[in-house]
């Protein structure tokens, strides 16, 4: 749904339509992990057969993730309990602590509604989607500065990889290189200054596809830890500054 490396959301009911005008019956899967912590995504306007997201993307707990499937892909062939229902998935035991971290979160989202009256639905959504706008804030401020400090569209020896203009279309996450240092040596600068960030570089096996279909050997890789204040945000620019200088 959106790039873990450049966080361009696709625009997945078009690629989705002109799949099925291709061949009607296609199976459509959308790994949804890197969009769901930054937007609402509803189920009802995809035409799809599954989807699935990490909780550990919302400070939830790693290993372990949330998916749902389509009447017919739920009956494909799939490891089981042979004498469970064809569309039965489960294996071993569920761990409520883990059903317990999702309500958690959606408690979360939900406390900056407004509509206190409204339903647990309406409620996330509107969580969400100030969430959204305070990221689509932040990013912009990111890329273009603010009164006391240059963004990074403005930094000299600095480069913003796959740079859209419209920040509708992208989620806040942010791919950079640097003139004078390579992903790695960026990557460990920001931790000795307390910022932390990734490098990913095509000698991973997780990053080699990705990197290489935008013609990249590496990147800084930018997102938010999870979210940050115009504070932050220029502390980071001004860190980014020193870096280019060095």
């Amino acid at each position: 749904y959106a790039s873990n490396i450049s966080g361009a959301i696709m625009d997945i009911p078009a690629i989705v339509k002109k799949a099925r005008s291709i061949k009607p019956d296609i199976y459509i899967t959308v790994d949804a992990v890197q969009h769901a912590p930054h937007a609402v995504m509803d189920l009802s306007e995809l035409d799809i057969d599954g989807i699935n997201f990490a909780p550990y993307k919302f400070f939830g707990v790693r290993g372990f993730g949330v998916a749902w499937l389509s009447d017919r892909l739920s009956v494909l062939p799939h490891a089981r309990l042979t004498q469970k229902p064809e569309n039965f998935w489960g294996l071993g035991s569920d761990a409520p602590a883990q059903y317990a971290m999702i309500s958690s979160i959606l408690d979360y989202v939900c406390s900056f509604a407004d509509n206190k009256n409204g339903t647990r639905r309406e409620q996330f959504v509107e969580g969400m989607t100030k969430l959204e706008l305070q990221e689509r804030a932040l990013l912009h401020y990111m890329l273009e500065g603010t009164a006391n400090v240059p963004g990074l569209r403005h930094i000299e020896g600095v480069t913003v990889y796959n740079d859209n203009p419209d920040l509708t279309r992208r989620d806040l996450i942010l791919a950079i290189g640097f003139d004078n240092l390579t992903p790695t040596q960026a990557t460990a600068e920001y931790v000795k200054r307390g910022i932390v960030v990734f490098d990913r570089v095509d000698t991973s096996l997780y990053s080699v596809r990705m990197l290489h279909s935008f013609g990249l050997k590496g990147i800084v890789r930018v997102s938010p830890l999870h979210c940050h204040n115009l504070d932050e945000v220029e502390t980071y620019l001004k860190v980014t500054q020193e870096l280019a200088k060095l």
